[in-house]
């Protein structure tokens, strides 16, 4: 079984997206995230996950949380959870701990 529990530093890059009442908040791009996975899972395990998916829409703030997916060794389904834990500027800091679906 893979397990990993990592921070991930990853210029991931941020998307002003308005909002209702023409405010703005910064969301994480899903590439970014997904790219972040395979990062933390290819340095603590040495296999590239396949077919990672992250949500789009995630307010890039310290401490929201969200689920990406992967397909892992021997075919099997993984979930990552990630965790923001630290925004600057276009560079958004990711707690990563994956397990098996």
């Amino acid at each position: 079984m893979m397990r990993i529990a990592q921070v991930a530093v990853a210029a991931v890059g941020l998307v002003g997206v308005l909002a209702a009442g023409c405010s703005s908040k910064s969301t994480v791009k899903p590439d970014g995230a997904a790219q972040s996975v395979v990062d933390v899972v290819a340095k603590q395990t040495g296999f590239h996950p396949n077919d990672v998916h992250c949500p789009d829409g995630v307010e890039a703030k310290v401490g929201v949380q969200f689920d990406c997916h992967f397909t892992g060794p021997e075919g099997k389904e993984y979930t990552a959870n990630m965790k923001i834990t630290k925004v600057n500027g276009e560079q958004v800091d990711f707690a990563v701990n994956t397990h098996p679906s």
